[in-house]
């Protein structure tokens, strides 16, 4: 055979798919529809983190899952099922910082050195997300306890980087936030998909059922209205109301609960439950 052996038919050669040997009779392909299903499906799981520690509302705009990226992940660190890293754009990294500490100024878009408040910044915020990750890939689950990983002699081979972009309502800014998973984070990933472990509750339907995800609303407000001026309502309309004192706790639209309101550190948390009987 003479010429090119690499018969492409006309396709563009960046479109087609690449096999890697390690890969092969393994379930990988798994991992990326299944990290981007999750992020359709709980698309607020990082923004409400944003919100509720530094007042930061945070829009997703998509969610991809890459095989390789040509920036490095600023933040390594090691966990008992592999090693995860982590990158955020510079402009939600200071716009984080700037609330954290009360700033009142927007980022410049001026690109002045990394300060040590950033790269604390960072660091801490590596952590706090990558185990909210974990919790979303893995049932609620974490990586276990995460230590900074700086080995300058041994590289480390991400098999996906999971990239989250977000726009802020702050700044208008899109900027992304990578998470990286190394080859046997990776495994450990694609294993639980493939053979999902046995129920550590021995097939006893009612310790499984109490492990069941609950999502609980808390209405701390409420305003009674006519039609006639809810259909008046305006974008930037402001509506007078009061904050409960007693605060309730809902599933599925169901009263569960009673609770106050207090504020602690800039969040606000909910405290002194009561249970409501239900007829």
């Amino acid at each position: 055979m003479t010429g090119n052996a690499k018969v492409h038919h006309g396709v563009p050669a960046e479109s087609l798919t690449r096999l890697k040997p390690q890969k092969l009779g393994r379930h990988y392909h798994k991992i990326p529809t299944y990290i981007r299903e999750l992020s359709n499906k709980h698309p607020r799981v990082i923004s409400d983190y944003f919100l509720r520690n530094y007042r930061i509302n945070l829009e997703l705009n998509k969610a991809v899952v890459h095989e390789s990226r040509s920036e490095a992940a600023e933040c390594i660190y090691r966990s008992p099922l592999g090693k995860v890293g982590f990158s955020i754009e510079r402009a939600l990294l200071t716009e984080a910082l700037e609330c954290y500490y009360g700033g009142t100024s927007l980022p410049s878009h001026e690109t002045p050195p990394i300060s040590t408040s950033e790269q604390r910044m960072r660091s801490r915020l590596g952590i706090d997300i990558a185990q909210i990750f974990a919790r979303s890939i893995l049932a609620g689950s974490t990586f276990g306890e995460l230590k900074p990983y700086e080995n300058a002699y041994v590289e480390t081979h991400w098999e996906y980087i999971a990239e989250f972009q977000y726009t802020s309502h702050i700044t208008g800014v899109s900027s992304s936030i990578f998470i990286y998973l190394d080859t046997q984070l990776v495994d450990e990933l694609t294993s639980r998909l493939t053979h999902p472990s046995t129920s550590q509750f021995n097939g006893n339907p009612v310790e499984q059922i109490k492990h069941l995800p609950v999502q609980l609303d808390c209405v701390i407000a409420s305003l009674h209205m006519p039609l006639s001026q809810v259909l008046d309502l305006r974008l930037g309309d402001i509506l007078m109301m009061r904050l409960l004192e007693r605060c309730d706790v809902q599933i599925n639209q169901q009263k569960l609960f009673r609770g106050a309101i207090f504020e602690d550190n800039g969040s606000l948390l909910l405290t002194s439950l009561e249970s409501v009987k239900t007829p």
